[in-house]
């Protein structure tokens, strides 16, 4: 079997992978720009909690299938372009060299959350706003392939 050939090779990249970069995972996902490979990794995975799941299921998009990984499960050798929620880029060395990496500023819902669950309308904030940082990326990708 030959192995498929991406232009584009992305890594949605947060602390535990349990929110911001599964929902931006799903959202291009649901987008499927041609010939790119989509995943997401954190530094120490957690559990997707279940609003995240009800929040993008208000946007029709469905995160069955998606599990929280660490980067030893994702292939690094193959990232083009990794977006960091936050800073966590620069707390790992793995990445490779040739990647760009571009630093998305989004509030982490659950940081001021009492009893680590985060209410609906932060998440919905954050949802929105990966949705406007993802579209945005791959209508930029679409107008340079095109």
């Amino acid at each position: 079997m030959r192995r498929k050939i991406f232009e584009r090779n992305i890594l949605f990249l947060c602390e535990d992978n349990a929110c911001c970069s599964q929902m931006a995972e799903a959202m291009a996902r649901y987008l499927n720009p041609p010939n790119t490979r989509v995943v997401s990794a954190g530094l120490r995975p957690s559990v997707i909690p279940p609003h995240v799941y009800d929040v993008m299921a208000e946007f029709g998009i469905s995160l069955s299938g998606q599990t929280p990984k660490g980067l030893n499960e994702v292939p690094l050798d193959e990232i083009d372009l990794v977006i960091s929620f936050g800073d966590v880029a620069t707390k790992c060395d793995c990445l490779p060299r040739k990647a760009k990496v571009e630093y998305w500023s989004v509030p982490d819902p659950y940081a001021q959350a009492e009893n680590g669950s985060a209410p609906l309308a932060s998440l919905r904030l954050c949802r929105d706003k990966i949705d406007k940082y993802v579209a945005a990326l791959f209508l930029d990708h679409w107008r340079h392939v095109a």
